[in-house]
């Protein structure tokens, strides 16, 4: 029998929020089977055990594998048709954005490719999100920018244990660049943003892990002086400064991730 969570498809811990709030035995048979799926164990074009299958492997009943069906649809996963049964759509389908299958994919054999997706992602908008922040940005907004900058480097003297210091310092980061984010104005911008924050943060953590850093933050002082250089023309007013600083930024994460990869493999 598949080992299941009986946990939410949505919502769990420090997962990621699912669009669609599924708990119980119907959200961990839809998280089992989504999991299974994103990392290969059936392959585009490939027929998903039957309905009774399912049903006697997962010890559930015939409603549920259908609910679990008609929502991986929904997903874009796999497509269910009478006499055919159920088959696994091409990655073109999936709804990549969707904050479970980011989730599931987190999980899975394809989160590197996931992590370099979402670089590409940030190369692509936060040089201009920071541009359009230091540009125009409000002075409400600008000032929650300086406090997340002081609280980002606040982390750098407290005196809490060194993987609590370390912890403490991705979730200012994130906050530093979520800051940038609402000072644009942009609903879609923040909601792209709360979608992918998880595997930032893993993404963070593998940066650190390229440089040495696994419980504290040595090794972090370079990463630190570049989001400086941001902050610096940001405070200063200079817009094309900062979008420059925040590109080069971004690039060199690039590089970092790279190298935590090769690591880890």
């Amino acid at each position: 029998m598949s080992v299941i969570t009986r946990q939410s498809g949505g919502t769990r811990g420090n997962s990621l929020g699912g669009l669609m709030q599924v708990r119980g035995i119907l959200g961990g048979i839809v998280a089992d089977l989504g999991r299974r799926v994103v990392a290969g164990e059936w392959k585009s074009g490939e027929t998903l055990p039957t309905e009774a299958e399912l049903m006697a492997e997962l010890e559930v009943g015939r409603s549920v594998v259908r609910e679990a069906m008609r929502i991986l649809n929904a997903k874009g996963l796999v497509r269910s048709r009478q006499m055919e049964g159920t088959t696994v759509m091409p990655r073109a389908n999936w709804r990549l954005l969707d904050p479970d299958l980011i989730q599931w994919r987190i999980e899975a054999a394809d989160r590197k490719t996931l992590l370099k997706d979402l670089l590409q992602v940030r190369l692509a908008l936060e040089p201009g999100v920071v541009w359009i922040a230091t540009a125009t940005g409000s002075d409400e907004a600008k000032a929650r920018i300086h406090a997340a900058w002081k609280a980002k480097t606040d982390v750098l003297t407290e005196s809490s244990s060194p993987q609590e210091q370390r912890d403490h310092f991705i979730t200012h980061d994130l906050e530093f660049h979520r800051a940038f984010l609402a000072a644009v104005g942009s609903e879609i911008l923040e909601q792209l943003f709360s979608v992918i924050e998880a595997a930032l943060s893993l993404m963070i953590d593998g940066q650190m892990q390229a440089r040495g850093s696994t419980t504290t933050l040595v090794g972090m002082e370079e990463t630190n002086q570049l989001h400086q250089d941001v902050y610096d023309a940001f405070a200063a007013g200079d817009a094309d400064k900062a979008e420059q600083a925040m590109r080069y930024l971004i690039q060199r994460a690039i590089i970092d991730a790279n190298e935590g990869f090769a690591l880890s493999e």
